[in-house]
Formats: structure tokens, C-alpha cells, sequence
């Protein structure tokens, strides 16, 4: 059985052809942009691009994708450019897939597949290696009988007898059982990253979130003083890292380096990541970070707010992960779809040398912040940011517990930073530090009665 991934022993000697399409709803120059990042990807995952093409097509063709005259063109191209591998800048059907492959001779995959290529070459803690497993596998199982249709098959029904049907029900089965094994052991590390999570209540977290290769790593080194991996390599990281920070007041807060977005971003992908995104929904503030020198960076910033979406919204499970719930008012430029109070960092503006470019930027995105991870511009205008916000974030109150209910005392334990404790009155008693969010969630509580230090915070 041939395999239909890029074999990282034999990444040197793949000759890649990118296939792109145009719809009437598609302009161009978005193909073009899409194709360059998916060049870059192919280079990442150690291909030779051999060339490009895109077809401006009325509607996909649903047996080859880019129709049989072109299908025929691309077939002469392979063979003149010694191409071995076919990347498509969209999904591809299995039918699709098979047809094509069929009449190219050679190894033919979609944007999906090779994405998840490079996160499976990429990843390396546990947790990481589990969720893309479970992707690749999510990818595979619709796909099985591509891989198996080179068997002989048997005399019957159509699609109901022969070897290959056989062995398909096995590989299927044996996915499925590797999915739930992957599953339990993936729930043991959820709860051990949210333990470490319960841990940190107390302090405030700032997350960085951005297109991918937008000097997020860059810039957690230069606030945090930390040596996290750079390069300019797309999804060069693929865990998400927390620092601890001194703010500008002395107080100390997290900042979290997180995954990097790109166009097309396979959803269940997304899906299988669900515990290295839960920290974006656990953020006090994001730091959405753009490079400032792309000439798509509003393309770019609108892919990140439409993933932050869906990842705030659409968890695995069926649950809110915290779209709607707001820390705090909102910051200029918040997208409202996100949810949690977002600054935006228009990083790399060393490399924007001109004064009216800078200008523009400025006035597109009010309150946003020009900065350099490389030089340190503007790094303490984001710390004075995350400083204001930190401060309002954080409210002293006494909660009062009826001893019987130990439900809400551990409700207060897990919800808020406990200063001290103790017996007032048969009562006990917390001094606590807690989110402005999570208020009401502990006056819900049966029995809990919240007096704060000086007024009522008003509502947010």
C-alpha cells in the first residue's frame, strides 16, 4: 500500500507542482497570496516547488476538481518537470484525489494533508504528538479506500465484497479504537493543563495569538527574557508556552505564546488542538500580533478573529469555551465576534520605514500599538497596556461560606486567589483577590456572600 503522506525520508527528492483555483467569488490576487503561503508550506515540509498554476474555473469539477482539459495540461507538466508530488491549494474528495492520481501517476495531496504533515514533523511534546495523531486520522478515515483500491477485488455486489472491502472494515475499526485510546490519554492531559491552570488564578494572563510566522515567539522572548524557538518557518511551534512576567508596576503577570493561524486552518484541526487553544479562551487580554509589512495584513488579521471565532464558540464537546463573556470594555479595534478584550500589535515596524505608511496604519487601527520584537519598540507600551488592564481587572473582596456547603467553598478555592482564611461568626470567611468575570459565577453559589473592598464595581 503506497502511502499518501510526504515521507519525511524522502522530503529532499519530492518535486512539487500547486495547483490553485479562482471562483467567481475569488479575486486573483487572494489565489495568488494563498499559493505563495502554500509554497512556503511545501518548502517547510522540504519540497522543491517546480512550478504553479491557477485555473479560473465557473465551479469545481466534481470528478477531477480542475476539470479534464486542464486535468490533461497538468499531466504533460509533471511528466516535462519531473514533478512527483501534486499539492491542491483546497480539499480534495477522495474521488477527486483518486481520479487525479490516477491519471498523473504520481502523488497527489491537498492543502489539509500537507499541513498536517508538517504539525506531525513539528510536534514534540506528548500532547501535541496526540492531537495530531488524532487529526491525521480524522484526515485518513474517509479516504481508506483510496488506499486500498489496488487490491484484486471479488465477483459481487457493488462495493460490497473483495479483499479490499475486507481490509478497509479492519483499518477502519482498528481507527477508531486508536482514536478513542488517543481520546482518553489526550482527557488525562487535559486535566493535568488544567490543574497547572487553577494554579495560576490568581494572576493575570496575557495571550499572544496571530497569523502564523507574525513574530509571536519574537516577541514573548523580548518581554519575557525567555529562548523560546524563532524562525521564520511557518507553525515553527506548535505548543502553546507561559512565561511569568514583572510588569511595569512590579506585579507580575502570564504571557502565553500560542499556536500561529494560517488561511484554510483544517477544522478538525483546530478540533484535535482543543487543549492548546483552551489557553486563548482562559486569556484576561490577547495580544493579537500582525506583521505590519505584509501587504495582506488585514486578510491576516480578519483569518485570526474568524479562527478566534470559532474556537471561542464551536469547541469540541458542544460547550462554550467563553464566547460573550467580557474581562473588561472593550479595546479599540476589538473584533465583538472574539469576546475577550483584544489589543492589536502591528509588529515588525523596524522594517516600515515609511512615515506615511506608519501614518496609515495608525489612523486603520486606533489604540492598536506600532512595535518591533526585533528592536523593542513599543514593548513598554504594551506592558503600560496589559499594566492598566491588570488593574482593573482585579477586584479585593470577603466571601462568606456556610461551612456545610463545601461545594461553594471549593467553588471559592478554585475560582479565586484565597489571601487568607478563616472563622467569623460559625461563618468562614475568605479574603480573595478575583476576576471582575468571575464574580457572578461565585454569587451563584448557594450561600456565598461577596463584600467588596471600597464600592461595588460597577457593572462591565
Amino acid at each position: 500500500m503506497r502511502s499518501h503522506r510526504i515521507s519525511p525520508s524522502k522530503a529532499p527528492d519530492e518535486r512539487a507542482f500547486l495547483v490553485g483555483v479562482t471562483l467567481p467569488a475569488v479575486r486573483r490576487e487572494a489565489e495568488e497570496e494563498n499559493l505563495r503561503e502554500l509554497e512556503a508550506l511545501a518548502r517547510g515540509a522540504g519540497a522543491v516547488i517546480a512550478g504553479s498554476a491557477i485555473q479560473n474555473r465557473t465551479r469545481i469539477d466534481g470528478s477531477t476538481f480542475i476539470g479534464a482539459g486542464k486535468l490533461e495540461e497538468l499531466a504533460g507538466v509533471v511528466h516535462d518537470r519531473g514533478v512527483n508530488l501534486v499539492i491542491f491549494d483546497d480539499d480534495l474528495s477522495p474521488a477527486q484525489a483518486r481520479n487525479v492520481e490516477k491519471r498523473l501517476g504520481v502523488n497527489v495531496i491537498d492543502r489539509t494533508e500537507l499541513i498536517l504533515d508538517i504539525f506531525a514533523r513539528r510536534a514534540r511534546t506528548k500532547q501535541a504528538k496526540i492531537q495530531v495523531e488524532i487529526a491525521q486520522l480524522r484526515y485518513t478515515l474517509p479516504r481508506l479506500r483510496r488506499l486500498w483500491e489496488h487490491l484484486e477485488r471479488q465477483e459481487g455486489g457493488i462495493g460490497t465484497r473483495g479483499p479490499g472491502e475486507t481490509q478497509i472494515e479492519v483499518d477502519r475499526r482498528r481507527a477508531y479504537d486508536r482514536m478513542a485510546s488517543l481520546s482518553r490519554e489526550l482527557e488525562r492531559i487535559h486535566r493535568g493543563v488544567e490543574e497547572r491552570r487553577r494554579r495560576r488564578v490568581g494572576l493575570f494572563n496575557a495571550t499572544i495569538v496571530g497569523y502564523t510566522n507574525a513574530g509571536k515567539s519574537t516577541l514573548l522572548n523580548r518581554m519575557a527574557g525567555s529562548g523560546v524557538l524563532e524562525s521564520s518557518r511557518l507553525f515553527s511551534t506548535l505548543d502553546s508556552t507561559t512565561r511569568r512576567v514583572r510588569g511595569s508596576s512590579g506585579e507580575p503577570f502570564l504571557l502565553t505564546d500560542t499556536i500561529g493561524f494560517i488561511r484554510k486552518l483544517p477544522a478538525h484541526l483546530v478540533a484535535s488542538f482543543r487543549a492548546t487553544l483552551l489557553d486563548v479562551s482562559e486569556a484576561d487580554l490577547l495580544l493579537h500580533v500582525v506583521d505590519a509589512t505584509s501587504a495582506y495584513c488585514e486578510d491576516h488579521i480578519e483569518v485570526v478573529n474568524g479562527v478566534l471565532e470559532s474556537v471561542l464558540s464551536k469547541p469540541s464537546g458542544g460547550a462554550a469555551w467563553g464566547g460573550g463573556r467580557r474581562a473588561a470594555p472593550a479595546l479599540p479595534g476589538d473584533d465583538p465576534r472574539v469576546g475577550i478584550p483584544t489589543l492589536l500589535v502591528l509588529n515588525k515596524a523596524d522594517l516600515v520605514g515609511d512615515p506615511d505608511r506608519r501614518a496609515a496604519l495608525a489612523a486603520k487601527h486606533p489604540g492598536a500599538v506600532l512595535a518591533s520584537a526585533a528592536t523593542g519598540e513599543g514593548v513598554a507600551d504594551i506592558l503600560d497596556h496589559i499594566e492598566e488592564r491588570r488593574a482593573g481587572d482585579f477586584l479585593d473582596a470577603d466571601v462568606t461560606v456556610s461551612p456545610e456547603n463545601g461545594r461553594a467553598a471549593a467553588a471559592v478555592e478554585r475560582t479565586a486567589k484565597v489571601v487568607s482564611r478563616g472563622i467569623v461568626g460559625g461563618k468562614l470567611v475568605f479574603r480573595v483577590r478575583v476576576r471582575r468575570r468571575d464574580i457572578p459565577a461565585l454569587e451563584r453559589e448557594a450561600s456565598v456572600r461577596l463584600r467588596f473592598s471600597g464600592n461595588r464595581p460597577a457593572p462591565r
